[in-house]
């Protein structure tokens, strides 16, 4: 199946009901300082400054305000009510690969279904990028606590676009452009398989992470690291440079590999970086299983109940 099932999509928001990627932990932005969960729960949000009351926290005292006043004040927060979930998804040509079980942009459309249909039922609100081959590059749904914007995705998603855009598009675009749309405190997931990471993608996640989270998704299938024996196959990368490779040459596979850790490395050492969880996903593995895992691994939460 090249394109994603968009029955099987829609179907995906029963399961969805099922997931718990809540933490008791506010936020990962650079500015609590605390990387523990993207995917928090219902936090607090500052609301005013009032009196020092008999009773109140002192950890809650405003200093600023005290010493301009010459009386305590503390500051007063409320439950915060609902967030920003931006889904962005890599549509380029290379996803449209995968040599068992099902392709990359299939995982990528469930991947995105589960956890869009679950942000949406956690009255958060949800919007799309769909990046690569679209019409005009990238395509964006505004966020809307409504299901508007994920279901517009996820019928793009299903849709044929092969050829709709000339070229790829790069995920520092694609972040480029959710440094002028997201707002602040915006969980941002990308999806992607992430074979080129580079340095521009890191500027462009350095400058998120100082006031949204981000979880980055990696798509895997197994050729990606090992490729079979199956004699000379031509390789053509996002730029469009094609190269060939005698994949029954034992020391052709061994460089294919070592390319592939390369990359993986960098991706790792970006994350680590910025502060940035990666999710694992499989193509020939099952998608709400490879979320389960990566999630337990990240600390982040647990899927069922």
């Amino acid at each position: 199946m090249l394109y994603p099932d968009f029955n099987e999509l829609i179907q995906l928001e029963k399961k969805s009901a099922r997931l718990n990627i809540t933490s008791g932990k506010k936020s990962v932005a650079a500015s609590s300082g605390d990387y523990a969960s993207p995917f928090r729960g219902q936090g607090l949000e500052f609301h005013e400054v009032r009196e020092y009351r008999f009773g109140d926290d002192i950890r809650s005292i405003d200093w600023r305000v005290t010493a301009r006043t010459d009386k305590p004040y503390v500051k007063v927060f409320t439950e915060e009510r609902e967030r920003t979930v931006i889904i962005c998804i890599d549509a380029n040509a290379a996803m449209r690969f995968g040599t068992r079980g099902t392709f990359k942009s299939v995982q990528a459309a469930r991947a995105a279904a589960l956890l869009g249909w679950h942000a949406n039922g956690s009255k958060d609100r949800v919007g799309c990028i769909v990046f690569g081959d679209v019409s005009e590059g990238i395509q964006f749904f505004a966020p809307t606590r409504s299901r508007s914007a994920l279901w517009q995705t996820l019928k793009l998603l299903s849709g044929t676009t092969t050829g709709v855009h000339d070229g790829p598009v790069e995920q520092e675009v694609a972040l480029e452009y959710l440094e002028r749309v997201a707002p602040t405190r915006t969980l941002i997931i990308l999806i992607s398989d992430f074979q080129n990471a580079t340095e521009a993608m890191e500027r462009r996640l350095g400058n998120l992470r100082r006031t949204r989270d981000v979880v980055l998704i990696a798509i895997n299938d197994p050729a990606d690291r090992e490729i079979p024996a199956m004699e000379t196959v031509i390789f053509e990368d996002n730029a469009g440079n094609k190269v060939m490779l005698d994949t029954d040459d034992r020391i052709g596979r061994e460089v294919y590999l070592r390319q592939w850790h390369e990359n993986r490395t960098q991706l790792e050492n970006i994350a680590t970086r910025r502060n940035i969880g990666v999710i694992d996903l499989h193509t020939n593995t099952d998608v709400y299983a490879d979320l389960s895992l990566g999630l337990r691994r990240l600390n982040i939460g647990k899927f069922g109940r």
